[in-house]
């Protein structure tokens, strides 16, 4: 069939779905933002009433909750630590210790302790999920014209990475929001789904480069962190030849270290473009490089994260892309709950999904002092940070995911609001989400492993760079493999680390070394910025642009 009367028709099929996504979805969100506290009230009420016969629901007394203050006073805040032995007995025993329904599968992410953390998703969770990417997808496609008109590149992690003992399967909560996407919509994916689910990330990365070249009309991009599209930008400029002669040929490179049914399947997807390689080729000789300006000069929009960590990556992917595109914020999602719906494409103002999870808050500053005052979702004030707490249909009750928002206005009379960062004790450059505790860790096993006697380290995450830099107190070490040893510590202990660290989302760990005193000289300087010296402790993992102290200049 002829390609033009392909897009003609599943453009008629988006069209079609999205009026029907308008009426099933978006409608309702929207009257329901009319009403926050009464929509909160009822998942509230939903939620205990559907688990009050749960192992945790009967230890907590979820049959004699009528209020949102009875709940807060019968359930204390709850970490991933907390739950893990009621999720494990669940899944172990088939019983209901969290959720009166099994989980269906599982997200992964990276545990505080080292461990992953496995997060539960019900069915009737996964609905939801589906139903909010799906009302984002109208979103975009009501106020940005022509967004799907053409072909979508879109990145992702495998939607499914692996399987427990039980046989339950568990993966990434990126891939599950994308093939959450309307299948109508996922018709115009640029690159073939098996790609994703290659391990070997150089070649998984080298084939979404050169299908996304071989396409020349993009009107939509998407990943959850902007570096995947600073990364792909680095590999179409240092192998932009190579690139093109693949397409030119019909033939792409390394497909060796691909399995044979994905090989098969990859080359079956994968046509021969000699006048899209011309094209490229033109392009390449005139501008000198291939940005994706250059590449989709009708690129409508690119939908991303743009707060936190990620806010300093935007400036330069508008560098790469035309100047009218829209870089629309995707919404403050993690493996433990979706946090916000990007209602107001154009303005990138968010909402928490107020029918799919229960939410709290604290104030920042009464939460890092330890004095909580709780209050929900209608209490909060326009330009405060909160720490958020959610209790979600999956079996997470007041779960504290250590993560900083900020109320940014109102849509309706549900307030809009935006992820900061993580709390303290965590940093997050590309969605790694490091823990401290775990740094700690990693270095403990190294100085042992390795006979050092470090006194004083710190370890700075340089969101600009992309790159972690730790400091130790320690005269330098000739040991070539003692910064590769900590590496692989780090690995171990965090999954996510070192997924980001092996795709080269994520530079490799600087390590310095710090002259003698340094660590007394940066306690000095904390005194003197108004900790108290009997309260002080060294904060091992921090956020180079929050570190007022000048490390540079104490070392070797």
């Amino acid at each position: 069939m002829n390609i033009s009367l392909i897009n003609t028709i599943l453009n008629g099929l988006i069209f079609l779905k999205m009026r029907f996504v308008a009426r099933s979805f978006w409608n309702s969100l929207v009257k329901k933002t009319l009403n926050p506290g009464h929509a909160q009230n009822e998942i509230l009420n939903q939620i205990l009433s559907d688990n009050k016969d749960t192992v945790f629901g009967k230890e907590h007394n979820f049959g004699q909750i009528s209020s949102y203050t009875e709940f807060r006073d019968a359930v204390p805040v709850q970490s991933y630590e907390d739950l893990r032995a009621y999720i494990e007995k669940q899944e172990n025993e088939k019983k209901p210790y969290v959720t009166r329904k099994q989980p269906v599968m599982y997200a992964q992410t990276s545990g505080t302790t080292g461990k992953p953390k496995y997060v539960p998703l019900l069915e009737t969770s996964v609905l939801q999920y589906k139903k909010a990417q799906q009302a984002f997808s109208y979103g975009l496609y009501a106020a940005i014209p022509g967004i799907y008109g053409a072909k979508i590149l879109a990145i992702r992690s495998p939607a499914v990475e692996g399987f427990l003992e039980t046989g339950t399967p568990y993966g990434s909560m990126s891939g599950f929001v994308e093939k959450s996407m309307p299948t109508v919509v996922r018709a115009k994916m640029v690159v073939p789904q098996e790609v994703f689910e290659i391990e070997d990330y150089v070649l998984k990365y080298y084939l979404i480069s050169v299908f996304a070249l071989a396409e020349n009309n993009v009107s939509f991009m998407a990943a959850a962190n902007p570096s995947t599209f600073l990364h792909l930008a680095k590999i179409i400029e240092k192998q932009a030849d190579t690139l093109i002669h693949d397409i030119e040929t019909g033939i792409i490179s390394n497909l060796e270290k691909s399995d044979a049914d994905q090989k098969k399947i990859i080359t079956r997807s994968f046509v021969k473009n000699t006048k899209r390689a011309r094209e490229l080729r033109n392009i390449l000789s005139v501008t000198g490089g291939l940005t994706f300006a250059d590449l989709w000069p009708s690129l409508k929009a690119v939908a991303t994260w743009t707060g936190g960590s990620c806010r300093v990556l935007i400036p330069s992917l508008e560098k790469l892309i035309p100047p009218s595109t829209n870089i629309v914020e995707m919404g403050y999602l993690s493996s433990e709950f979706r946090g916000s719906i990007t209602i107001d494409v154009l303005n990138n103002l968010c909402i928490p999904p107020i029918d799919e999870n229960f939410f709290e808050f604290v104030e920042k500053e009464r939460w890092e002092n330890k004095k909580p005052a709780f209050m929900t979702l209608d209490q909060v004030e326009e330009g405060k940070q909160y720490y958020i707490f959610a209790t979600t249909q999956s079996g997470l009750y007041r779960y504290s995911i250590n993560d900083i928002i900020e109320t940014t206005g109102k849509y309706n009379n549900t307030p809009t609001i935006r992820f900061v960062q993580k709390g303290k004790g965590v940093t997050n450059i590309t969605g790694e989400k490091l823990y401290e505790n775990q740094l700690i860790q990693a270095v403990q096993a190294i100085t042992k492993d390795y006979d050092l006697d470090v006194g004083f380290f710190v370890m700075l995450a340089d969101r600009a760079s992309l790159q972690y830099h730790l400091y130790l107190e320690h005269d330098p070490v000739e040991e070539i493999e003692l910064l590769e040893d900590l590496e692989k510590r780090l690995f171990d202990l965090n999954i996510e680390f070192e997924s980001k660290r092996k795709s080269g989302r994520l530079k490799p760990v600087e390590l310095k070394y710090l002259e003698t005193g340094t660590g007394e000289a940066y306690k000095r300087q904390c005194i003197e910025d108004g900790q108290r010296e009997g309260q002080y402790k060294v904060a091992h993992l921090q956020y180079k642009n929050e570190c007022t102290f000048d490390f540079e200049s104490h070392t070797y």
